[in-house]
């Protein structure tokens, strides 16, 4: 009889211990410079190895190098970007059906971390299945769930209205003739009083000191073509129209220029991330040679006066 008990526990119990510790569909906020965001993840074991999938601007990110050691979990995952390719590292500790940890990446020298904080709403190979790209709302007092179509891409209206205000940044690159290199700082954009171009102003630093910088912004509605007059610290004038068709990226055109007798050529990015978030990325040819990259940047608002 004896044997008979511990048969049975042993039934009861087994679906308990065939739960895996991490497959399944996790849900909860990650905490960012860019605020808080929803975010999802799904695991799924593969042979003795684990393989997670999340998305991140809209696109599908694959978490991989996955290792667990007893409640500590870490992996990484590579995203593409038009300035370079991007590694996550995740740390993360593991509670029963909670997750909790970081991500850190390293963007143009410039470190960045953000806090997640996971549940798992479901495990199980069903739920690994399902594509993280499409996300799920629940609709106001329960019911069904239905896809969410605004996800595919951050979608900043073009528009003057984008810039103004003042944003942090930090650019990492090498020195060049029209400036010192790394630098940090902020750029203000200010309306002028007819509301059909921006000032900017540059109040930055660098190893060798302040400096200060000026540019003045136009836009074309129709072309969807930006123009920047800008004044470098050392004097040097930079004329250029950018085409801002995709509400994702800004494509630069510059004039050439010469400083002290040197031909320069500056080709220029910029990649809208959010309301309050955008990169750059710059290369230079200099004397008609190739495009080396020059350096990028992080601009992050923090005023929109």
């Amino acid at each position: 009889m004896r044997q008979l008990w511990v048969f049975l526990l042993l039934l009861v119990s087994m679906p308990a211990l065939a739960q895996d510790q991490l497959s399944g569909r996790w849900e909860g906020k990650t905490q960012s410079p860019r605020g808080e965001q929803d975010t999802t993840v799904v695991f799924k074991k593969e042979g003795e190895a684990y393989k997670g999938t999340t998305s991140l601007m809209g696109r599908e990110v694959v978490i991989k190098d996955i290792k667990i050691e007893g409640d500590n979990m870490t992996a990484k995952a590579d995203v593409e970007t038009p300035q370079a390719t991007i590694t996550i590292n995740y740390k993360f500790t593991l509670a029963g059906e909670t997750m909790k940890g970081q991500g850190a990446l390293d963007f143009g020298g410039q470190a960045v971390t953000f806090d997640m904080n996971l549940k798992r709403v479901s495990a199980g190979t069903d739920a690994a299945a399902a594509p993280v790209a499409a996300a799920t709302a629940r609709p106001a007092g329960g019911g069904q769930q239905r896809p969410r179509n605004d996800v595919a891409q951050p979608q900043q209206k073009q528009s003057l209205d984008y810039f103004v205000g003042a944003w942090n940044f930090r650019y990492m690159g090498r020195e060049s003739a029209l400036g010192p290199a790394p630098r940090e700082g902020v750029i203000t954009f200010t309306k002028s009083a007819d509301g059909k171009s921006l000032n900017a102003v540059i109040e930055g630093k660098t190893e060798a000191g302040a400096y200060k910088e000026t540019a003045v912004v136009t836009f074309d509605e129709a072309t969807k073509q930006l123009t920047f007059q800008e004044k470098l610290a050392n004097g040097t004038k930079l004329n250029s129209k950018a085409d801002w068709s995709s509400p994702i990226a800004i494509r630069f055109t510059i004039d050439p220029i010469k400083v002290k007798s040197e031909s320069l050529q500056l080709r220029r990015n910029i990649s809208v991330i959010s309301a309050h978030s955008f990169t750059l990325t710059e290369e230079l040819s200099e004397g008609g040679g190739p495009f080396v990259r020059l350096g990028n940047a992080v601009y992050s608002k923090v005023s929109a006066k």
